[in-house]
């Protein structure tokens, strides 16, 4: 560093003396254009007045009263001389006892002249000079301090004037440095300590207790591991702490020097180890600094910005409003505490959103007329008109029926939404569509819950074949438009009806109550060819249906970008989100256990860091806010990495058009798949949101999406479209990541029977 670049404390000098007066003439002899400002005058006639608060005096008579005091006197060597070698210029100021009279003299009497001297002896050190320049600037105007020590290891970066109030030139130069001229060139009198190394391992100690203990100290640095060393020190010491975030004016306060045994950051870091802190990556300091700060309580925009770090932002956004109202708060906690007028420790809020804010009602929107669930009534009427079907077929017993459906119910379903409803009667087995559980936007036109209907119907056929009974099944009934699903009839061995469906692989029936979704991470090794073929024989063993497999590094990470791509357009969309925070999601195991449907937040598999921000993204706010900023992009890069580790991506479609029936034996399909899967102890993670929004391009031209939506998912359709040469006119049923996991997943938990089993009137059972 130059050394004029790190000077910040000026020279004052008293003309008066003989050093003084040659100490001046060396200055402006070394420094002839130096400015020189002389305003004595103007500040001693100011002082007068200050003599005479009862009286308004006239300009004439206020001379009188200057005239009268300069009698005699020599006023160039009266008061002091400041040089400010940064500025090079000279200034004529009152003595200090004068200067801060007359400075504090508006002060009075918000701030008496009693408390006045006591605020002067103060010693505070501020650690972090980007909100701590405005704290130490209003700290220093107040004059509520005679002493600082002024902590920051970095300069001033053109990015930093968005916040800190300084000029131009000042870029480069150390922030302590900057902050402590600007401080002097407010007040010469108050000491300045600039530790332009910043606050470290080697110099905590001397920054609280050297030349004298602190009486408070201001954190607002950046780093983890010393804001958790500092206040170990300041509470051994009993030095008060407080630290401001300039976010909803948010304000920590520590009384360690009234609770010396006070927990640190309100006992949200006990157990936190300060030397390990430090060695620890972004994103594994996420989830800390969210709990430290409780970030769930932080602004809307704050909150949203923080999923942006490292995205479309470097860093934590700062606005000079807030930095400004923090460098008010904290001063004005400062004094309080001073002088004794503030006591308490905790986390104070000044939120101006909140408290200037418009006091109008938003109109509350539209909302969406529920759709009813079906009941035993309604599932009886719905089979009334079928019940005549059955007539050369077995009865299968009361148990079997409970094992067969119990079998059906594993099959996997968006969201674990389960949209199924079961009727048995005169032996005949219903199954129903409760719209009622999958209306969402993931199920555009029924596809995603008729793909679940077929892998439940797959199901049941292997436990009944395992069982002994053959299965006759219609599918749709009374057309497509109806919520009768299917019919199933069963036989014995002997039924020979050619329309009976064939089991094609029975021993997958000891894999149904094992398959599952694996969200772990799985390793990046190849599937051997043997493997690939297993796979892609049970799948084309069905009429229509294809495998496309892609394990190449280019193929991977491109669907990666696109299956995360969608994922984030899914759910940043006003509905999508809607539906997955309130619909899909169970965000705690005691949640999971009393619904036994959604998604059980710990299947998801996430890093802390991720879940941290899933959590942020409940928020409809936050991702309304993503939405307008084109925000959220980190999604794509988690969806990247974790199908970059995989063995490969997957998909299986089903030639014969768009019909729900073809989705239905796509489902099929797709659960024979997973059991061989299951069987080769290979792990199945589904990532098909691609195959729930294409839909909404090419069969409903961008129903349910924006513009901006619209035109995203034409891109990714396309590109998906290139990588894998599939074309619109086929039914696209899965898309997965496959790979070996070394943890075994938590299993989606099922609604019990009695929910989705109803019994006849002419089964014996009696309904509840």
């Amino acid at each position: 560093m130059h050394r004029m670049e790190s000077i910040y404390t000026p020279t004052i000098l008293d003309k008066s003396t003989g050093t003084g007066k040659a100490e001046f003439i060396k200055i402006m002899e070394e420094f002839p254009k130096a400015f020189v400002s002389d305003h004595f005058k103007h500040q001693k006639k100011e002082l007068l007045k200050t003599y005479h608060p009862h009286k308004q005096l006239t300009d004439s008579q206020l001379e009188a009263l200057y005239q009268e005091w300069q009698k005699d006197l020599n006023v160039d060597k009266e008061g002091v001389w400041v040089w400010y070698p940064w500025l090079q210029k000279m200034v004529h100021l009152l003595p200090k006892d004068e200067f801060i009279a007359l400075r504090t003299s508006r002060n009075q009497h918000k701030i008496t002249p009693a408390e006045q001297k006591q605020l002067i002896e103060k010693r505070v050190g501020i650690i972090g000079l980007s909100v701590g320049h405005a704290v130490a600037l209003t700290l220093a105007t107040e004059r509520g301090v005679g002493h600082l020590k002024l902590a920051d290891f970095d300069t001033i970066d053109l990015s930093n004037l968005n916040r800190i109030k300084t000029g131009v030139f000042n870029i480069g130069i150390n922030k302590s440095v900057v902050t402590a001229r600007e401080i002097a060139e407010i007040d010469p009198f108050i000491v300045i300590e600039c530790y332009t190394e910043g606050l470290t391992n080697e110099n905590i100690q001397d920054f609280l207790t050297g030349g004298g203990k602190l009486d408070l100290l201001i954190d607002e640095c950046d780093g983890l591991d010393i804001k958790i060393k500092v206040r170990l020190a300041a509470r051994t010491l009993c030095i008060p702490v407080i630290m401001e975030t300039s976010d909803r004016g948010m304000m920590d306060v520590e009384r360690f020097d009234l609770e010396p045994k006070r927990p640190i950051l309100h006992g949200l870091a006990e157990e936190l180890n300060p030397d390990k802190l430090g060695q620890l990556t972004m994103e594994q300091k996420i989830p800390i600094v969210l709990k430290l700060t409780d970030a769930f309580k932080g602004s809307l925009r704050g909150r949203a910005s923080l999923l942006e770090i490292g995205q479309t932002i470097g860093t934590w956004p700062q606005l000079a409003s807030a930095v400004a109202l923090g460098g008010a708060v904290v001063t004005d906690a400062c004094r309080r505490i001073f002088l004794g007028q503030f006591t308490e420790s905790g986390r104070f809020y000044v939120d101006m959103e909140s408290i200037v804010c418009n006091q109008h009602k938003e109109v509350a929107e539209d909302i969406k007329q529920a759709i009813a669930p079906i009941y035993m009534k309604e599932a009886m009427a719905m089979v009334e008109n079928h019940r005549a079907k059955h007539t050369n077929g077995v009865t299968p017993s009361k148990a079997a029926i409970e094992e067969m459906v119990t079998a059906a119910c594993q099959a996997p379903s968006t969201g674990n939404d389960q949209p199924w409803k079961w009727v048995y009667q005169d032996g005949l087995l219903y199954l129903l569509h409760d719209v009622a559980r999958s209306d969402s936007f993931g199920d555009y036109k029924f596809i995603a819950s008729d793909i679940t209907f077929g892998g439940a119907a797959e199901n049941l056929i292997l436990k009944a074949y395992k069982l002994g009974y053959k299965v006759y099944l219609e599918t749709f009934p009374e057309g497509e438009k109806s919520r009768l699903i299917a019919i199933f009839s069963f036989f014995g061995e002997n039924g020979n009806d050619p329309a009976i469906e064939k089991v094609k692989q029975p021993d997958l029936v000891n894999q149904i109550f094992h398959r599952s979704t694996n969200r772990n991470p799985t390793k990046n090794e190849r599937l051997s060819q043997e493997i690939k073929e297993e796979l892609n024989a049970c799948v084309i063993a069905f009429e229509g249906a294809k495998h496309f497999f892609f394990d190449d590094e280019d193929s991977k990470r491109g669907l990666g970008s696109i299956i995360g791509g969608c994922d984030r357009i899914r759910l940043l969309n006003k509905d999508g989100h809607k539906d997955f925070v309130t619909r899909e999601m169970r965000w705690t195991p005691k949640h999971a256990e009393e619904t036994r449907d959604g998604i059980d937040i710990r299947t998801l598999c996430l890093a802390p860091a991720e879940i941290a921000a899933l959590m942020l993204m409940k928020d409809p706010g936050v991702a309304s806010l993503l939405h307008k900023i084109d925000g959220g992009k980190g999604l794509i890069d988690i969806t990247i990495k974790s199908v970059m580790d995989s063995a490969g991506i997957g998909m299986i479609t089903m030639s014969g058009g768009l019909g729900r029936k073809n989705f239905f034996d796509g489902g099929r399909v797709m659960e024979n798949f997973w059991l061989k899967a299951t069987e080769l102890n290979l792990d199945i993670h589904p990532l098909i949101s691609p195959f729930y929004l294409f839909p909404r391009i090419s069969r409903g031209q961008g129903e349910g999406l924006d513009p901006l939506e619209k035109e995203k998912i034409e891109r990714l359709k396309k590109n998906f479209q290139d990588i894998t040469k599939i074309q619109d006119n086929c039914a696209k049923i899965f898309m997965y990541k496959i790979g070996k996991t070394t943890s075994i997943p938590t299993k989606a938990l099922r609604l019990p029977l009695t929910e989705t089993l109803f019994w006849g009137e002419h089964t014996n059972v009696i309904n509840v």
